[in-house]
C-alpha cells in the first residue's frame, strides 16, 4: 500500500487544529473518507458505496429501512447511493414480496 500523506500532524499546523472537539471530529472525518475514497478509486467505488455493499453482504439481503438503521444515513442519501450501484449492477433490487400483491 502507498503511503498518503494527510497533513494531519506534524509541522506548524496551527491554522487547522481547533479547540472544538466537533470541529475536529469532522477534519478527521473528512480526512479518512478522503484516504478510504483514494484507495477505492481503482475499483470505482466511493467509501459510502463500499460502506453499503458490505452492510448487504453481512445481512444477505436488506430493505431500506434496514439498510437507513445499519448506516446511520437519510433515506435520501441512501437512495442516491443505490441507484448508482444499481447502475453499475453491483446489486439488484427487487420488489419486497408483500408490496407485489397490493
Amino acid at each position: 500500500m502507498n503511503r498518503v500523506d494527510i497533513g494531519l500532524t506534524g509541522g506548524n499546523n496551527r491554522a487547522r487544529q481547533s479547540q472544538c472537539v466537533c470541529d475536529t471530529l469532522r477534519m478527521v472525518t473528512r480526512v479518512v473518507t478522503q484516504l478510504y475514497d483514494e484507495m477505492l478509486r481503482p475499483s470505482g467505488l466511493r467509501v459510502t458505496q463500499f460502506n453499503i455493499l458490505a452492510t448487504i453482504s453481512r445481512l444477505g439481503e436488506a430493505n431500506l429501512r434496514q439498510l437507513e438503521y445499519m448506516l446511520a444515513i437519510d433515506q435520501t442519501t441512501l437512495t442516491r447511493s443505490l441507484n448508482l450501484l444499481e447502475r453499475d449492477r453491483l446489486i439488484e433490487r427487487v420488489p419486497h414480496p408483500e408490496s407485489a400483491s397490493r
